[in-house]
């Protein structure tokens, strides 16, 4: 099975809402689920220059990889597709922005626009009642620890 090295970013707005992008399998629309902002590493990226890009790539956020919360936490998974299987490494850190913006979906790949249904700010409520399926799990307790401005000693291992 094939591996895919990935860094996320938890970016929250001055209220403390979390961006989420709502996604879906390519090739099944009926597969789909909330993420934060993120993806797969470049050849000769670390995952904090990863997630910087990543960030001016899906939300039109420039920052140096030195402004970046983290890491916050790692996780490895299984990311089953319709067609495909791939192992998935991924590294969360963190942001908090100032000042409120407005993101532009005309910034997305032609990939970007095919795999994201829609993007939006959730609070910490909205994340803890919903129904929908949000990964990582444990995203409200990594959107506390951004709010906190708190990184641990040692990346916490998610699930």
């Amino acid at each position: 099975m094939k591996a895919r090295t990935a860094a996320r970013v938890v970016l929250l707005n001055p209220a403390g809402e979390v961006l989420l992008l709502h996604v879906k399998d390519m090739h099944d629309d009926s597969r789909h689920w909330w993420i934060t902002c993120g993806g797969g590493a470049e050849l000769g990226e670390t995952a904090v220059q990863t997630a910087a890009r990543e960030l001016s790539e899906e939300a039109g956020i420039e920052c140096d990889p030195a402004d970046l919360l983290g890491p916050l936490a790692s996780r490895s998974f299984v990311m089953e597709f319709k067609h495909h299987s791939t192992i998935q490494h991924e590294t969360y850190y963190g942001m908090q922005c100032d000042e409120d913006f407005d993101f532009d979906e005309a910034i997305w790949t032609d990939i970007e626009k095919a795999s994201i249904v829609e993007g939006r700010w959730w609070s910490l409520s909205e994340l803890s009642s919903t129904t929908d399926v949000i990964y990582p799990p444990q995203l409200p307790a990594l959107v506390q620890m951004v709010q906190r401005r708190d990184v641990p000693d040692e990346p916490l291992v998610l699930e």
